[in-house]
């Protein structure tokens, strides 16, 4: 019986080191399940989602740029007109009800690239929106890999901690047949029985966030976990920090929204300079009324002709040139901080994989060698050239080594998905790149080619 104890610990002990391995069964939850569910059922998604759509639509109105405006206008009153050259005795500066109604047409031909630069700035803003949806994908997947990997690290251990406690209740009936013999006095059994509770009240302490783990898995995926759980492997990690942090750089959506955001504040210079520049319009009407000017009787007109507006001063341009500036500079060192902080994120990351990585062979070593300690102290204890006190010690010491065995290869599977949440891969990593995101983040570059395009074949499909 005690052979088989000892072989059935180092069987657990060798699933501990590799908390991931569980088998999959047919109703379990699957990691890319969870994740999917995660990223396409959580509100905050849904959100970024309707952020998206919303951008996308008010770069729709701007097609009404590149349109006629058409405008109706009329007035009804009264009026007295003083002009003996024009009118006659009997209808100058006489009072006369007069109305009138007509119909307007304005289109403009230039605008100091005003709407080209409404559509271009639109246009980085859409993308910035959709990189943001991107960006969300990714820390919702993140949350959901962390949620799903505590939730199996929580039940290996609590399995462990129940272990724990029957390898004390057998010590315990061990100790009651030695104490018989006369081999140990009886006060060991007391002993024993206060070891056993401490390990069933760190089975409680466990069993609590485990019961939390549950609830964290439930907001984040949206239902309860399932199943024999388990965490595939990742493949393909980098090889050292600085490809990491050039390529999260290069990657990164949050680098990419401010490098948006930077162009927006560039276009909404071009905007505000608009200003500056001739506005030429071309401009049509008809209009229709009674007694108009102080003419007795009906008339009706019609105008064609073009129009040019320049405002060649302006009080406020000095300062406002300053303040677009200093908005320009702003936005580019905003996004030098972007890429500053996800290099640093970056190196954090790594740092966690190694030390987690060394720390998993550590107490893999470490692991064994208390095994092997706790198997010879009981076999002494039955000869009695070895204390119950130093049983104890020696179990506490193995469950220990456990418990930070499965903590530490948690912690080393999670760091692994770190990585490829740091190089914006992981939603890709799991197939939701594609399905996920319903626009691609190309509206600048399309409108750069063409501006006229980026408005009017631009096409809000409804979001499945």
């Amino acid at each position: 019986m005690f052979t088989r104890n000892i072989k059935r610990a180092i069987l657990h002990s060798f699933l501990a080191s590799g908390v991931m391995i569980a088998p999959l069964s047919a109703d379990a939850e699957s990691l890319q399940s969870a994740v999917r569910s995660a990223v396409t059922e959580n509100p905050a998604q849904q959100a970024a989602d309707a952020d998206v759509r919303a951008t996308l639509f008010e770069l729709l109105e701007l097609r009404g740029e590149y349109q006629p405006e058409v405008f109706i206008f009329g007035e009804v009153g009264g009026q007295v007109v003083d002009n003996p050259s024009s009118l006659s005795a009997a209808e100058n500066n006489t009072f006369k009800e007069t109305a009138q109604i007509g119909i307007g047409v304005e289109y403009t031909l230039f605008d100091g690239y005003r709407r080209e630069n409404l559509v271009y700035r639109n246009a980085a803003r859409v993308d910035a929106s959709i990189l943001r949806q991107l960006d969300a994908s990714e820390t919702l997947a993140l949350n959901a890999v962390e949620a799903y990997i505590d939730v199996i690290r929580l039940r290996e251990l609590s399995r462990l901690a129940a272990e724990n406690i029957a390898r004390h209740e057998e010590i315990a009936i061990q100790i009651k047949d030695l104490v018989q013999l006369g081999r140990i006095p009886s006060s060991d059994g007391f002993l024993v029985e206060d070891r056993i509770a401490a390990a069933r009240d760190a089975k409680l302490g466990i069993d609590q966030s485990l019961a939390n783990a549950v609830a964290r898995y439930e907001r984040v995926v949206g239902r309860a976990p399932s199943g024999a759980m388990k965490v595939p492997g990742v493949n393909g990690l980098p090889d050292n920090l600085r490809a990491l942090q050039n390529e999260a750089v290069r990657r990164s959506f949050r680098v990419r929204i401010a490098d948006k955001l930077a162009r927006e504040a560039q276009f909404d210079s071009g905007i505000r300079n608009a200003d500056r520049k001739p506005r030429v319009t071309l401009n049509a009407g008809a209009t229709y009324g009674k007694n108009r000017d102080g003419n007795l009787g009906n008339r009706s007109d019609a105008f064609v002709g073009f129009r040019m507006n320049w405002t060649l001063y302006n009080g406020r341009r000095p300062a406002q040139s300053a303040g677009l500036q200093e908005r320009i500079r702003k936005a580019e060192l905003d996004r030098r901080v972007a890429a500053d902080e996800v290099r640093e994120l970056a190196a954090r990351t790594w740092n966690a994989y190694t030390k987690n990585a060394e720390r998993s062979r550590l107490l893999e070593k470490q692991l064994r060698a208390n095994i092997m300690i706790v198997r010879q102290y009981r076999e002494e204890l039955t000869a009695a050239k070895r204390s119950l006190i130093d049983v104890l010690e020696a179990e506490r010491a193995a469950f220990n080594a456990r418990f930070q065995k499965v903590s530490s290869d948690a912690a080393l599977t999670f760091s692994k998905y770190q990585l490829l949440a740091t190089r914006s891969q992981l939603a890709m990593h799991f197939g939701l790149a594609n399905s996920n995101a319903a626009f691609e983040p190309n509206y600048e570059e399309r409108a750069r080619q063409s501006p006229r395009s980026a408005v009017f074949n631009t096409v809000v499909e409804p979001l499945r």
